[in-house]
């Protein structure tokens, strides 16, 4: 009994720390992202020694493993309530308000997000564990909830999935519905495979659209065109994503706003009254620029030697990057690289953010590059040839640079001088990486309208969309060739293919979609990208090219640093 006595009070104060502490590496996280979060910050909030932590968590891969799993915990919460809130039995709510729950919380909540999304890749170094149980990926748990509402509709014959499913994939998705059944053991144990490949779809799109408005990549400045923009678009994926399961959007559902009202999201950039309405985030056409902060100009010795030791530098971070993750591109660290003091550096880079800057661009350079290349391999007169093979060569690129493709997708997040820049003038030009990508689909929509193709009808689009898609057909007639009579239906088709892309893209580099280096990864990775690409074919009326030349190397690093 004396033993139970001396141990209670050090019971309770051990999990009074690990409570602190847990909270202290949340308020850090939301403050400052995952690379503020270190043992000595939450030591010295809680009040003890550095050393004094490591008694609590081994390391900091085991706090951030606890931290991980209680920002998991709250958003699973967070959605389960917004579900619980709906009229019972109203399944379009349901997943309605599992969507809208989720963009709420996502955007409110960015860097935990990016902590959700990029663990498995960011936190690989220090042996972090991430992931459901079940092998499906950190969203898999908010993704699972779809399940039961949909399941409703099929087993009352509303809607049926009798077409084949890939063969390729069929394991996958045979693994995917046994785990949905093991957590829902009162559902129909037939439930067809065609299913799980809609509810896969369904989530491809809004993940999509999640992470590049989670990240601000869907248009620039932030500010309330961009919020309603984006809640017009999401509305739109809603009524899409129901109609796969035989349901329309439900006047009776509670919807969580995505945006606080009067509040910014969580992208780049400004709040500003006078915004004007966006460009869609696949239709744009964007300049490369510069990769340093000073020009490359010049042809004397001085010059000269300025632009080797930046292209020295640029690869410098380029290594850096592809090793440990952008975390690890330092001023210090390229500085110790290229055999420069550190604080010579900064007569090249603008601090780290001009580093990170300069090698984002360099990223998007090469990447471009890449799938440009490979659209030319294809027939001038096969548009979808072109996109099928562009298509390829994104997943290719981005698998094999990983760590390149996180600085794409959360550069926004990652790249910023808070306090440092004013309206109208930033420090550094916009990162438009999934823009300038999205781009090289631009002539290959355009092709298929010249040659007839099935096109959007105006009255099908949400009426919130149509003032944006008009304002954004107006500002692209400036790109040299663009016609002033694209249809809205064609632009936004667009959208909705590169919701998908970016989707399915996203949670395969993130290591979301199953395990990237397992002996059948290689062939479900070309059943998952021959989907995609004959999915966004069927948007536009069109079907797989025979013709498709695609090549299966493994992209290295052959960017314009040299």
């Amino acid at each position: 009994m004396s033993s139970t006595a001396e141990t209670t009070p050090r019971r309770r104060r051990r999990q009074e720390l690990l409570s602190s502490s847990i909270v202290v590496a949340r308020r850090l996280l939301a403050d400052g992202g995952l690379e503020s979060v270190t043992m000595l910050a939450v030591s010295r909030e809680i009040g003890i020694a550095g050393p004094g932590l490591y008694r609590y968590f081994p390391s900091r891969a085991d706090l951030l493993r606890v931290t991980y799993r209680d920002v998991l915990d709250e958003l699973v919460a967070h959605v389960r309530a917004a579900i619980a809130r709906q009229p019972a039995g109203d399944r379009a709510a349901a997943v309605q308000a599992l969507t809208n729950a989720m963009f709420a919380w996502s955007v409110a909540h960015p860097h935990e997000f990016d902590l959700l999304l990029g663990a498995g890749l960011r936190l690989v170094e220090d042996g972090a564990p991430v992931g459901g149980e079940s092998g499906g990926g950190t969203f898999y748990e908010v993704a699972a909830l779809a399940f039961p509402p949909v399941v409703a509709q099929w087993a009352d014959g509303a809607v049926r999935f009798d077409e084949p499913v890939v063969p390729e994939l069929a394991a996958d998705l045979g693994a995917r519905r046994d785990a949905l059944l093991a957590v829902f053991p009162d559902a129909p144990r037939d439930v067809p495979l065609g299913l799980v490949v809609a509810v896969r779809v369904a989530w491809q799109r809004t993940f999509g659209l999640l992470c590049m408005t989670a990240y601000g990549h869907v248009t620039e400045p932030d500010g309330p065109v961009r919020r309603d923009y984006i809640t017009a678009l999401l509305d739109d994926l809603n009524a899409r994503n129901l109609a796969l399961f035989g349901l329309t959007p439900s006047p009776a559902a509670v919807l969580e706003p995505v945006f606080e009202p009067g509040a910014g999201s969580s992208g780049s950039g400004t709040a500003t009254p006078e915004n004007t309405a966006p460009e869609p985030f696949l239709a744009g056409a964007y300049p490369a620029t510069e990769a340093g902060t000073t020009a490359r100009g010049g042809t004397g010795r001085r010059a000269r030697l300025r632009r080797e030791l930046l292209a020295e530098a640029l690869r410098s971070a380029r290594r850096l990057l592809d090793e440990h993750g952008p975390d690890g591109v330092t001023m210090q660290a390229v500085a110790k690289d290229v055999g420069i003091a550190a604080p010579g550096l900064y007569r090249y880079f603008d601090g780290r953010p001009g580093l990170l800057h300069a090698t984002h661009q360099d990223v998007v350079d090469e990447l471009l590059a890449y799938v440009e290349t490979a659209r030319a391999r294809q027939p001038a007169d096969d548009p979808s040839a072109q996109c099928h093979a562009v298509i390829d060569a994104l997943f290719r690129w981005c698998l094999a640079h990983r760590n390149e493709y996180d600085l794409l997708m959360s550069g926004r997040m990652r790249i910023s001088l808070p306090g440092e820049d004013t309206p109208g003038e930033p420090r550094h030009a916009p990162l438009m990486a999934l823009d300038r990508v999205g781009a090289v689909f631009a002539p290959i929509a355009l092709a298929w309208w010249r040659a007839g193709c099935r096109v959007i009808p105006d009255d099908e689009l949400l009426p919130a969309l149509v003032p944006h898609l008009r304002a954004a057909r107006e500002a692209m007639r400036g790109i040299p060739g663009f016609p002033p009579d694209v249809p809205l239906g064609l632009l936004h088709a667009m959208n909705l293919c590169s919701a998908r892309l970016w989707g399915l893209l996203t949670l395969t580099v993130y290591g979301h979609m199953g395990d990237l280096d397992a002996p059948e990864a290689a062939a479900h990775l070309d059943a998952l990208v021959l989907d995609l690409a004959a999915d966004a074919l069927d948007v536009f009326g069109q079907k797989l090219s025979a013709a498709v030349v695609l090549v299966r190397d493994t992209p290295g690093p052959s960017g314009p640093v040299r």
